[in-house]
Formats: C-alpha cells, structure tokens, sequence
C-alpha cells in the first residue's frame, strides 16, 4: 500500500511539473510578461555585494566546465568502483542530449536576457536557464544512482538533500547575477526534472531487462 501511494505522488508531482513547464513555455512563447520576474528578482536585489564572489564561483557548477568535471569524476566512480556500465551509459547519454535540448530550445524561444548589467559573461539566449535544466539532470541524477548505492537511510538523506541545496544555489546564482530571469530558471528546473526522469525510468527498465 505504501509502495502504491509513493507511486501515485510521483505522478501527482510529475503532472504538476508538467503543467508547470508547459504554462512558462507557453508564456515565453507568447512574450507574456511573468509576475514572478518582478517578486523573486526583487527579493535577490537585496544580496549584499559583499557575496556575489561567492555565487561567481557557485554558478561555474552549473557551467560546461564545472559539469565537465563532475561528469567525468562520476563517470569514473561508476565505470571503476561500482562497474556500472549501464548507469554510465545512461548518465552520459542523459547529460550530452539534455544539454543539446537546452540549445535548442534556447534558440527556439530566443528569449533576451535580462536588461541588467551581467555579473558573468553569456553568450545565449535566456529561456530556459541551461544551468538550471542541465544542472538538474546532472545532479539530480549522481544523487539518484548514489542513493542507489547507499545503504543507510540517513546517507540517502544527506546525498538527496546536498544535491537539493546545490541545485537551488545554482539557481539562485543565475538570478543575483542579472543574467536570468527566475522564470527562465523555474522553467529550466522543470524541463530538467522532466528529461531527467525520462531517463531514470530508460535506466531502470534497461536494467530490469538485463536482470531477467
């Protein structure tokens, strides 16, 4: 009866996600101004300058650099450790397709960034934030094949909640540092979310069909 109730949340999150996702495309699309822009970007204008370094040098784990260089560390724990070839498979796979969905769509929507001196250096389009959707597909699942691999429950706790916080900072970072809108990184945790669980449900299937 749990198992059952703990599927039908998940689905319940995931139509909800959805929705999300397609009501900021949708407005995006149709250059519908959002009321979040103005409320959330007004609570982060309140970030004392003091920290901006700080979230410079956070938002470069959202950056091709910065994911380069986890990717390939997991890669190597999976590949060597754990001889997950399969999880590898999937997770590179993962990775590679969503950063090429997030350009794509970049360039579709070709969405402007904020008119706001830019704390970093960008070169893109604004809608959706690659550092929020790609972020979100990379992170969310190292924290799901590790907790796959924890045996406590209180280590699934930390890997689950480190990988929420830094995803969140990531996010944020986008935001203080006037290159995103907060739509544009809501939208891309929401596409994310969905790419990503797209790809755990190939990996688990795969897996099972190896099984038996």
């Amino acid at each position: 009866m749990e198992a059952k109730s703990k599927v039908n949340y998940s689905f319940i999150f995931m139509g909800m996600v959805i929705i999300f996702a397609l009501f900021t495309t949708i407005k995006v699309a149709t250059h519908s101004i959002f009321w979040m822009d103005d409320k959330i970007a007004g609570l982060f204008s309140h970030v004392p300058n003091s920290v901006i370094p700080f979230f410079i040098q956070l938002t470069e784990m959202g950056d091709k650099k910065g994911i380069g260089v986890v990717a390939i560390l997991m890669l190597i724990w999976l590949l060597v450790k754990k001889r997950n070839y399969l999880g590898a498979a999937v997770f590179a796979l993962s990775i590679a397709l969503g950063n090429e969905i997030s350009k794509l769509l970049k360039d579709y929507f070709a969405r402007p960034r904020p008119d706001l001196e830019h704390l970093v250096d960008v070169k893109s389009y604004s809608f959706p934030s690659g550092h929020a959707m790609v972020g979100m597909t990379v992170y969310f699942l190292i924290a799901y094949l590790l907790i796959e691999s924890a045996v406590s429950k209180k280590a699934k706790i930390i890997i689950g909640a480190c990988a929420a916080i830094l995803l969140l900072l990531i996010g944020a970072s986008r935001i203080i540092l006037h290159v995103h809108y907060p739509s544009d990184v809501l939208g891309g945790y929401a596409l994310g979310y969905i790419w990503v669980s797209l790809s755990i449900v190939l990996y688990n299937y795969l897996k099972k069909k190896k099984i038996n």
